[in-house]
């Protein structure tokens, strides 16, 4: 009889090890960028996967989201200490929650953001966080699979009083709006 449970506990054990885990979901990512001018005018361009570089990363003191496109260049961080985290045996730690921008009038707020934006070769910075007093919108985390380490979720950003990064409009539009949004689903954090 024991010889027969040993067997039987054997082959449930060689079942369990040659199961292969089901390959995570496929990431994807998008980007837009409005430039808005005073004059109701501006342009819109979109940037989405496979044309759109997504990474996730977890650090000691940031939880980092980048967006890189051919012309667009998107850093998020996400202050750890303000992550909501739900901490449960069954589910693990749940980031499920929205996040509001830190900018100057909101200097503790969790959400760094820096934008970079390339017109007819010439790079334009937008350090939001450090240098725009009013931003509106925010990051959502819709989804962390804890698990995978997979995160989803959505984010709008808009700056007002922005210089124009667009050479050809500046002598007419020196200060436009600029907002940048985008969604991202399945991104694998780097732990």
């Amino acid at each position: 009889m024991l010889a027969a449970l040993t067997v039987t506990a054997t082959g449930f054990a060689a079942c369990s090890k040659n199961e292969t885990a089901p390959a995570d979901p496929a990431p994807y990512s998008e980007l837009k960028n409005y430039v808005m001018r005073p004059d109701g005018g501006g342009f819109v361009r979109t940037y989405n996967s496979p044309g759109i570089q997504s990474a996730a990363a977890l650090g000691s003191k940031v939880l980092t989201l980048d967006f890189v496109a051919s012309t667009a260049n998107l850093h998020l961080e996400i202050n750890r200490t303000q992550l909501k985290l739900r901490d449960s045996p069954l589910r693990g730690a749940d980031w499920v929650g929205t996040y509001a921008w830190r900018c100057l009038d909101h200097p503790t707020d969790p959400v760094f953001v820096r934008y970079e934006f390339n017109s007819e070769g010439v790079t334009s910075a937008f350090p939001f966080s450090e240098t725009t007093p009013q931003l509106t919108g925010n990051v959502t985390i819709t989804a962390y699979d804890a698990k995978r380490h997979l995160i989803s979720g959505q984010f709008v950003v808009e700056a007002p009083n922005q210089l124009n990064p667009l050479p050809f409009v500046v002598a007419r539009f020196p200060l436009i709006t600029m907002q940048v949004s985008g969604k991202f689903d399945n991104l694998k954090v780097v732990m």
